[in-house]
């Protein structure tokens, strides 16, 4: 998709694509301000041919507003002050929004991305090994799957240090997503999501992986319990 603009006598747009349009990503979960804040910041550094649109399109449309969308999705609209010269824009989505344009963004082949979200609570950290069943002992359990979890990366066997951003978290469950630039296999499942929830017992959690394409407010692919 390439970057477009129209404008009339009474709106402007332009719509960005996330493969073509960005040098640099930088999403933040937690707004700078307010921790409990709905939105969060979108700031990018755009490539000279977007703005170079960017900048026609604000010097032909002053002082109207401006539809900014990303990978179709529109996700802001801002008044048209001036010609906008800088590449660095910065920009507020709703947290669904976000929801809506990570893949596309964790998909990005840029120069720099840095997604920053929320701290990973200790309780979820460590290497984990997938238990037969919630059901069988502590000292019944499988050998053959093991999870490292750290702040920043997923590790497996057949997920060899995938980076993930934390988009959600409190004090039973935390929400990951997986950068699809880095092939994270678990349990046969090419995962995009993953959920960790925490149960009753401190050496026991339980992960729900998503695959990439599935439908992340459904049900899991594949969900089982996991001990330290």
């Amino acid at each position: 998709m390439s970057t477009f603009f129209v404008f009339s006598a009474q709106a402007a747009e332009i719509d960005f694509s996330s493969d073509q349009d960005f040098a640099e990503i930088n999403l933040n979960i937690r707004d700078q301000a307010q921790e409990d804040s709905e939105f969060v910041a979108l700031s990018v550094k755009l490539t000279p041919v977007a703005l170079y649109r960017l900048a026609d399109i604000t010097r032909n449309a002053p002082h109207e507003d401006l539809t900014i969308s990303l990978d179709g999705n529109v996700i802001s609209t801002i008044k048209i002050n001036g010609v906008i010269k800088s590449p660095h824009l910065k920009l507020s989505l709703t947290r669904k929004m976000a929801r809506d344009v990570f893949p596309s963004l964790l998909a990005t082949p840029v120069s720099s991305v840095s997604l920053s979200g929320f701290s990973m609570p200790q309780w979820a950290q460590g290497t984990w090994t997938e238990s037969l069943s919630p059901e069988v002992p502590n000292i019944n359990y499988a050998t053959d799957e093991v999870l490292s979890v750290s702040s920043k990366t997923l590790n497996a066997s057949t997920c060899k240090r995938a980076n993930h951003t934390i988009v959600a978290t409190n004090d039973s469950v935390v929400e990951l997503r997986i950068d699809r630039r880095n092939k994270c296999v678990l349990d046969d499942i090419p995962v995009s999501k993953v959920i960790l929830t925490r149960t009753t017992e401190p050496a026991r959690i339980v992960i729900s992986l998503y695959a990439i394409g599935s439908d992340f407010s459904g049900p899991p692919t594949k969900e089982n319990t996991y001990r330290r």
